[in-house]
C-alpha cells in the first residue's frame, strides 16, 4: 500500500501513513471499554483517530512519530481514522520506507528568505533610532528562531514559518495603513514586530509544539511585556513615554478583556495594531477551515472556529 497524506484522505479507504501524534487520551465507551482518541497530523491537515480495543495499549507521548494502518471514516461531516495498526517509528529504520520528518511537520507555503528580507529591510528603515536598536536587538538577533516558530498551538498559523508569515503579513497592510493614517509608522512596525514576540516562549516549536510551563503559567502577552520591557532597560536613554506607549501595543492587542487583554487599544497606533493582528489572524483561520473541509460542497460544514458555512468557490450560474 503506498504511503498517503491526510489530505488525500477519502471516506471508505484504507490508508498507510507516517503521522504525528498531536494528542492522545485513554477514554472509555458506554460499555465502560478502554478506548484511545487520538489527533493526529501531518504537513499537509490534522485529522482525529480512534483505536476502539486500547486495554493493552499505551497512549503514546505528543510529538511520537508513528506509523498507521487505518480504515478511514466519516462521523459528524468530518473524516476520521479507525487505526487498526499504530507503531512508533524509528527514524533510522523507516526512512528506507518513505519516513521523512519533512512530511509530517507543516510549513508556510509561502517563502521564508523572502519574507525575512523584507522583515530585516523593514528594521533597517526604521527612523527612531530606540526602536531601530530594539527591533534589532529583539527580532534581528533572534531570526533564526522566528523564522521557524508557529504563531500559535492551533488556532493560525500554526506551522513552521508562522510566526514569520504573521508578522510578515501583519507589515505589509500595517505600514500603509499607518502612512495613510499619518501615524508613526516606527512605533506600528514595532507593535507589529513585537506583540507576539512572547509566543517564543509560550511554545515549544516543532516536531512536539506544545504549550510550555511559561506558556501555560504566564500567556504570551505576558512573557512579551515582559521581554520588551526587559530588553528597553538595556537600551541608554529609551524614552519613558515611547517605552510606555510600546508597552501598551503589546498589552492590547488582543483587544478585549474577554480576549485575556490585560488592556485594550488607547491610541491610534494601537487601534491599526490589534486590527491587522485580527485580520491576519482570521483570514488565515478561514483558509485553515477550507483545506480541511474534506467534503465537495460550495459550502464548508459549521463545525469550525467561525460555526457558520464558509463559501469555498464560486457558484455555477444557476445555482
Amino acid at each position: 500500500m503506498e504511503l498517503s497524506q491526510i489530505c488525500s484522505y477519502e471516506a471508505g479507504t484504507k490508508i498507510a501513513s507516517y503521522l504525528l501524534v498531536q494528542e492522545a487520551r485513554v477514554r472509555r465507551t458506554r460499555d465502560d471499554k478502554p478506548y484511545l482518541d487520538l489527533v493526529f497530523s501531518d504537513a499537509s491537515g490534522r485529522i482525529n483517530g480512534k483505536i476502539w480495543d486500547a486495554a493493552e495499549i499505551d497512549a503514546p507521548e505528543p510529538g511520537t512519530p508513528v506509523g498507521v494502518l487505518a480504515q478511514v471514516d466519516s462521523y459528524n461531516e468530518q473524516l476520521q481514522l479507525i487505526v487498526e495498526k499504530m507503531f512508533i517509528v524509528n527514524e533510522k529504520e523507516h526512512r528506507e520506507k518513505g519516513f521523512n520528518w519533512e512530511l509530517l511537520i507543516p510549513r508556510t507555503k509561502k517563502d521564508m528568505d523572502a519574507m525575512w528580507q523584507a522583515v530585516t529591510d523593514a528594521v533597517a528603515s526604521v527612523e527612531n533610532p530606540f526602536l531601530k536598536k530594539l527591533l534589532e536587538k529583539m527580532i534581528i538577533e533572534n531570526g533564526e528562531q522566528i523564522k521557524k516558530w508557529p504563531a500559535s498551538l492551533v488556532l493560525h498559523h500554526a506551522y513552521l514559518g508562522g510566526y514569520l508569515e504573521h508578522i510578515f503579513g501583519m507589515m505589509e497592510v500595517a505600514l500603509p495603513a499607518a502612512r495613510s493614517y499619518t501615524l508613526d509608522a516606527d512605533l506600528v512596525l514595532a507593535g507589529v514586530l513585537l506583540h507576539d514576540i512572547g509566543k517564543l516562549g509560550e511554545l515549544s516549536g516543532f516536531p512536539n509544539n506544545h504549550y510550555t510551563n511559561e506558556g501555560n503559567f504566564l500567556g504570551h502577552i505576558v512573557i512579551g511585556w515582559h521581554l520588551v520591557h526587559s530588553a528597553i532597560g538595556e537600551i541608554e536613554d529609551f524614552p519613558i513615554e515611547l517605552r510606555l506607549r510600546l508597552e501598551h501595543i503589546i498589552l492590547s492587542h488582543q483587544g478585549k478583556y474577554e480576549y485575556q487583554s490585560p488592556k485594550m487599544p488607547a491610541f491610534p497606533e494601537a487601534v491599526l495594531v490589534h486590527y491587522v493582528d485580527e485580520l491576519d489572524a482570521r483570514l488565515n483561520m478561514m483558509d485553515k477551515v477550507m483545506a480541511e473541509d474534506s467534503s465537495d460542497s460550495l459550502w464548508s460544514n459549521t463545525r469550525n472556529y467561525f460555526k457558520i458555512p464558509i463559501y469555498r468557490g464560486i457558484a455555477d450560474a444557476d445555482d
